[in-house]
């Protein structure tokens, strides 16, 4: 049985717990009650000072009570007026030291009001400055006492560690970073990009060194980790740096760039964005936002495929510049659904209108232009994956080029102003179905420029990163798991450029367009998927060839080591924008011979639509030595019933693989 000590320590420390929770109603008493203390103790000073320090008997404190007691009383009233005793204790700051301060300088101005007025004959108007100055300094010290206790009294035992910043404005994440890191980690000092600043001192951390004396920088502090605050327009190369900080032996933690937290774009793949400017030698891009406002504010713009990729960025940019209707036509609801939420979180006010149809069925087209009548259109509904279309020609077909010619003949009908085609480097000198139909998309939008006066463009690209389905997803994918990554070829090349530029740079074009212009992106040097790869590995902390091995596994159906962004005849002109360029001979001749397409598409046999791709699309040399078998979702043929199986196992190379194997 229990003895009724024991029965009665659970309940008292019930009740310790409960003294010690904080709660609202607790804050405000500890603020009035810190607040009576200062304007007391700041009264008592006050006196002293005006009386000399002469001593304070009982009749000396009887003035002064009086004195306190109305300065607390209104600064009580005035803080409960400006809501500043809702400002939470632990994260009080120096924004918020304006606000804390106002209640004391008011106070005090009327304390001055009420000794000119001789109702304290004790102390003068002037004595009201005294006390005002005392009374702010106090309660702001109040107020930031439990900061600086935590953040400079206390010490926090963890990993010495370092915070490399990337830009002026990193340094504003400091603080939040100082909260996050405990009590694991110390922070010892920062590394600035500009030598200029070594030696300063920011929000109390010494500027230690530069980017180019890190290794001196963690070898002086022993240092053991360190926090990489990203910035949208790196001033060094982070993908060098990251590599640095590695071979150092360092903990390495990137913390995303304040601005990819707002737009939601903090994930895993944030130094890959970084780091793509370094592979293609190129700066981040930048826009004439006053122009693109100019075209794009208070329009009806009409978006098919708006739930892809491409699709849903353009809608996001878009919604930037105000237009008057966003119309989204999209075939799969999962995706209309998700970015319809988005935009309507995000820009409330827009008239955001969802049409859920397929650009293949004339039915929905007319209905989804005839509703909104919209007076610019991006085109970036297509089939896009290269081997699974090299099965499956006829849906790429229908939908990369029938598709295209109702959109834009529903586009001319309606009266749209400016039509955007938006195509692919694959649609020079194809070797696939996907480059064939899509260069056949493009000859159909060019061929119908200036019809009822709608302006029609092509801009053309390579693949952008972060993409569904794109290289780096898959890339990114296999890392998580920790599985082999594929290469298709040592020597594979792609020009990459971020989804958000490439959409921008589609939207320039539409302010620099007068019609019939092939646009082309400048996306720098292409790259080598390879090097990607191993790039990716090296920035998830690992070693490539070793912790994630790298396996060459053949070139799939339809694909080029290389894809060019102009055909041999073409040449480029330079436009007013210094990424994006027009095609010298862009424009095809005529209208493709599109009723022959869809008689060959009423034909089971797929060697027909093939034959007729070919009649009809200048330097196509398609690729059919990889088409034996069934199709897979990658594209890579698998042998049929009764076909002898050939050419590379990947699992069978996976099991014969050691255990640790040197990248070569």
């Amino acid at each position: 049985m229990l003895d009724a000590k024991e029965a009665v320590r659970p309940v008292r420390a019930g009740r310790l717990r409960f003294l010690f929770t904080p709660t609202a109603q607790k804050r405000t008493l500890f603020y009035l009650a810190s607040d009576a203390v200062v304007v007391l103790g700041a009264s008592l000073l006050t006196y002293a000072v005006a009386t000399r320090y002469a001593a304070l008997g009982s009749e000396q404190l009887s003035a002064v009570l009086p004195y306190a007691a109305a300065g607390f009383v209104c600064q009580a009233a005035i803080s409960f007026l400006l809501s500043t005793y809702n400002l939470k204790w632990a994260t009080f700051s120096l924004n918020d030291a304006p606000r804390v301060a106002l209640p004391g300088i008011i106070t005090a101005l009327v304390l001055g009001g009420l000794s000119a007025s001789r109702v304290f004959e004790t102390l003068t108007p002037w004595a009201a400055l005294t006390w005002g100055l005392l009374d702010v300094g106090g309660v702001v010290a109040v107020r930031g006492a439990k900061r600086f206790f935590q953040e400079v009294i206390r010490r926090n035992p963890g990993k010495r560690a370092i915070v490399v910043v990337c830009g002026d404005s990193c340094y504003f994440g400091l603080d939040m970073l100082r909260k996050t890191t405990r009590p694991g980690y110390r922070l010892v000092g920062c590394v600035d990009p500009e030598p200029r600043n070594r030696g300063a001192v920011v929000q109390r951390l010494p500027v230690l060194g530069s980017f180019e004396d890190i290794e001196q920088v963690v070898v002086r502090n022993r240092v053991e980790a360190a926090f990489v605050l990203l910035s949208a327009n790196p001033l060094f190369a982070t993908g060098e740096l990251h590599q640095r900080l590695h071979d150092l032996g360092l903990e390495v933690q990137f913390v995303p760039a304040l601005a990819d937290v707002i737009n939601n774009r903090a994930d895993i793949g944030s130094l890959e964005r970084q780091t793509i400017h370094e592979l293609t030698g190129l700066p981040p891009v930048v826009v004439d936002q006053a122009a693109m406002r100019r075209v794009f504010g208070g329009r009806r713009i009409l978006v098919t495929g708006a739930g892809g990729s491409i699709g849903s960025e353009l809608c996001r940019q878009l919604a930037r510049f105000d237009p008057a209707t966003l119309a989204l036509f999209e075939r799969d609801d999962t995706n209309l659904f998700y970015v319809e939420r988005e935009l309507r979180a995000g820009w409330p006010k827009l008239d955001v209108v969802p049409f859920l149809g397929d650009i293949t069925r004339v039915d929905d087209v007319e209905r989804a232009f005839g509703a909104v009548r919209p007076e610019i259109v991006f085109h970036a509904a297509a089939y896009k994956h290269v081997p699974i279309l090299e099965f499956h020609p006829a849906e790429a077909v229908r939908v990369n080029v029938l598709g295209t010619n109702f959109v834009a003949r529903a586009a001319i009908e309606n009266g749209a102003r400016s039509f955007v085609y938006i195509s692919t480097d694959k649609s020079v000198n194809p070797s696939s179905v996907m480059g064939a139909s899509k260069r056949i998309g493009e000859s159909v939008a060019m061929a119908l420029n200036g019809t009822a006066g709608c302006r029609f463009v092509a801009v053309r690209f390579g693949n952008v990163l972060d993409s569904r389905g794109s290289v780096s997803t898959v890339f990114r994918d296999a890392i998580s798991r920790r599985r082999p990554i594929t290469v298709t070829h040592p020597d594979m090349k792609r020009y990459l450029m971020l989804t958000s530029e490439a959409v921008l740079l589609v939207m320039q074009a539409v302010a620099l367009g007068e019609g019939g212009e092939v646009f082309v992106l400048d996306m720098g040097k292409p790259v080598l998927i390879r090097a990607l790869a191993e790039t990716m590995v090296r920035h998830a902390g690992l070693r490539p060839g070793l912790d994630i091995p790298i396996v060459v596994t053949g070139r799939r159906p339809g694909e080029k080591l290389f894809e060019e962004l102009l055909t041999a005849e073409e040449g480029t002109i330079a436009t007013a924008h210094p990424r994006i360029f027009r095609a010298r001979n862009g424009r095809p001749g005529g209208m493709p011979a599109l009723e022959r397409l869809e008689a060959a598409l009423a034909s089971a046999d797929p060697e027909p639509l093939r034959s007729e791709l070919l009649r009809q699309v200048e330097n196509y040399q398609p690729d059919t030595g990889c088409l034996n078998g069934r199709p897979t979702a990658s594209g890579r043929a698998v042998p049929g019933p009764g076909v002898a199986r050939s050419g590379f196992d990947l699992e069978a190379a996976l099991a014969g693989m050691p255990a640790q194997e040197e990248e070569t």
